[in-house]
């Protein structure tokens, strides 16, 4: 079930009461205790004191097994103690269902061995495992596959770049195109990591330039950190930035009205998962179906539609119908 902070701060505070040996405690002096904790660890200024009833189904929650804790609370007189003196919901292990839950959460975000923080969520399970006493059956435990390169350039970098992005640091990188003999310098202030088909990107305020930049990890030969700048912010905001945009590559240019016509094949990919959250259907009957988008025109839209060029075919506009005509010429004459 799910619980919010100050339940929890609830349960922990009305734990730390019973344990007191000797003592029973009224629903009255148990919520005064958690308005006095809550307001403690908020630095407030006001009492903010749980009502009788809050108080009586905490209790019930911490008797019950939802969350684990079976605490054994008995009431006399109206006023509530520990059975068990030695009890604490501290002491509470996990059931199997929450070592799973735990399990599946560290093989999913695992899966992008980059970031170190992923292997301290693995070390945690395997701690759990180790004291629960709980073994799960290896048979039927590869239930999640996942596309990816573990062996990729660059996703060292993954880590400190992020360190970088948290920490405002601004970096040197030395950078390697596909095209160049030799390596480039950039000074980067770094705002963000983002993935693209199985590849990582760093976007980050290029100095000198003054312009967003974007830099493939796979290409970075070297980083370190960039003496005597002062990290600049910008406000840049991921999502405004790339509204627009299928992929990676913001060319700069505004976004176009781009309309395709798509065979009835292929039109149910699209129905399921759009290509960008601006598709519209605009036609439909059992053969054609036709798409509207508001994007810019980039290499990994072009790429796109022509990954899918035998299942449709681009209305408008007429400069990225060209486009996409003269590289299938190009293709054609590679396989004639």
């Amino acid at each position: 079930m799910p619980v919010n902070l100050d339940a929890l701060l609830r349960y922990h505070t009305i734990n730390n009461c019973l344990q007191r040996c000797g003592r029973k405690w009224s629903w009255e002096e148990l919520a005064n205790a958690c308005a006095d904790y809550a307001d403690e660890v908020a630095y407030r200024d006001s009492r903010n004191i749980p009502s009788k009833r809050t108080i009586q189904n905490d209790i019930k929650i911490m008797r019950s097994g939802d969350l684990g804790y079976f605490a054994p609370i008995k009431t006399e007189n109206g006023k509530y103690f520990y059975e068990d003196p030695d009890y604490s919901i501290k002491n509470a292990t996990l059931n199997k269902n929450d070592f799973k839950a735990i399990n599946t959460a560290a093989k999913v975000l695992g899966q992008y061995k980059g970031f170190d923080f992923f292997n301290d969520l693995n070390n945690i399970y395997k701690k759990f495992e180790s004291k629960l006493y709980i073994k799960l059956q290896e048979e039927g435990q590869q239930a999640i596959s996942f596309e990816k390169d573990e062996e990729a350039r660059g996703i060292i970098y993954l880590h400190p770049l992020l360190n970088s992005i948290e920490t405002k640091t601004v970096l040197n990188i030395s950078y390697k195109k596909f095209t160049d003999d030799l390596p480039k310098n950039h000074i980067i202030h770094p705002y963000l990591l983002k993935e693209f088909d199985g590849r990582w990107y760093l976007l980050g305020w290029q100095d000198p330039g003054q312009y967003i930049i974007t830099l493939a990890l796979d290409r970075m030969e070297n980083i370190s950190e960039a003496i005597g700048y002062t990290y600049q912010e910008r406000n840049f905001n991921a999502e405004e930035y790339f509204s627009n945009t299928l992929g990676i590559t913001y060319t700069g240019e505004p976004a176009q009205s781009i309309t395709i016509e798509v065979d009835a094949n292929f039109a149910p990919f699209l129905l399921t998962k759009p290509l960008h959250k601006s598709q519209q259907l605009i036609h439909d009957d059992e053969n054609i179906y036709v798409f509207s988008y508001k994007l810019v025109i980039n290499q990994e839209l072009e790429n796109w539609v022509l990954a899918h060029s035998n299942h449709l075919k681009v209305l408008e506009p007429l400069m990225l119908r060209q486009s996409i005509l003269e590289k299938i010429k190009k293709a054609y004459n590679n396989f004639s």
